[in-house]
């Protein structure tokens, strides 16, 4: 079925082959593809936050990206919000909600009537710090071993990747 071959640097990869009118092509993998590694530590980074800080601090996973982003870009209206998540309105405002109750957000009614302020209660920002120290904890690791180069380089091409990604998506939208 495949053939295996070694390249310069003493790695072996299976190549499997199929016939067509051209000749034989080597035929890709759905789990080589970009988009299936980079879903897959997206889901076990993903994973992994969310068993530690339900763990340490009782958080679901829709919490304690609340809790992040409202740290991070506070104040914040609940559309922003949802926007920054990626989730529908009435998800985010559950999580809200939720937080309010336990006294780790504040929200506040604009006179106006338009949208909702959110931000962080003195318990939220306590929270927030002591998530952050964790999730820099767990970074670090992550990146251990990595030149300053290779992590600069690391975020570059993250960065680029993202920013192409967000082209595709657009150019999809727009077809």
């Amino acid at each position: 079925m495949g053939k295996a071959r070694v390249d310069r640097r003493g790695n072996s990869e299976l190549v499997r082959r199929r016939s067509s009118r051209r000749g034989a092509r080597a035929a890709a993998k759905p789990s080589d593809l970009l988009s299936s590694k980079v879903i897959r530590l997206a889901n076990v980074l993903r994973r992994s936050s969310t068993l530690v800080y339900g763990r340490r601090f009782g958080l679901s996973q829709v919490e304690w990206r609340i809790v992040a982003l409202v740290g991070e870009h506070g104040p914040v209206t609940l559309n922003a919000l949802a926007e920054l998540m990626g989730l529908d309105k009435g998800q985010t405002s559950r999580g809200v909600s939720a937080l309010v109750a336990r006294r780790l957000l504040l929200r506040e009614y604009r006179r106006e009537g338009r949208g909702i302020r959110i931000t962080l209660s003195a318990r939220g920002t306590q929270m927030y710090d002591d998530l952050m120290t964790s999730a820099l904890e767990r970074n670090r690791v992550l990146l251990h071993g990595m030149s300053a180069a290779e992590k600069s380089e690391f975020f570059e091409i993250l960065d680029r990747l993202t920013r192409l990604a967000r082209t595709v998506l657009e150019r999809e939208q727009n077809a």
